[in-house]
């Protein structure tokens, strides 16, 4: 015998009072990445000041972190910004997903693989377990 850590899918079914929560915190990460936004725009100028003082190949090199800082904060706020749309346009009762966990199986001599490794979904409800799927067919 000998035990393996294989994925479980966590969904959630949404409810108003999850679909609150979700678009509460999705609306506090946007509101952080604009203030990380910010506080690299103020930085900036000071960093920028700083490479002037030596040559211009110093203030290319800094406006080129700062211009790949920048993006890549807005390349997360705009995931951010489709994910709020998608959760606010999702009807109440879908499922969506909630994240991944592991989970021990036990695999012995003449276990069928793909029984071993068939997918398992865990489905929570308002933060309680309401069902748990295999392969489709609840457990």
């Amino acid at each position: 015998m000998l035990n393996l850590r294989v994925p479980v899918q966590i969904k959630i079914v949404l409810t108003e009072e999850t679909k609150a929560q979700i678009t509460g915190e999705i609306n506090q990460a946007i509101q952080g990445v604009q203030h990380e936004l910010e506080q690299i725009d103020f930085q900036s100028r000071k960093a920028l000041q700083d490479a002037e003082k030596n040559g211009p190949q110093a203030v290319n090199s800094v406006q080129a972190r700062i211009n790949q800082e920048v993006g890549m904060r807005m390349e997360r706020r705009e995931q951010m910004m489709q994910q709020l749309v998608q959760i606010q346009q999702s009807p109440i009762g879908s499922e969506i997903p909630g994240g991944q966990v592991d989970t021990n199986v036990e695999v012995r001599v003449g276990d069928v693989w793909e029984n071993v490794i068939q997918g398992t979904e865990i489905i929570l409800k308002d933060g309680i377990v309401v069902e748990i799927r295999r392969e489709g067919d609840e457990v």
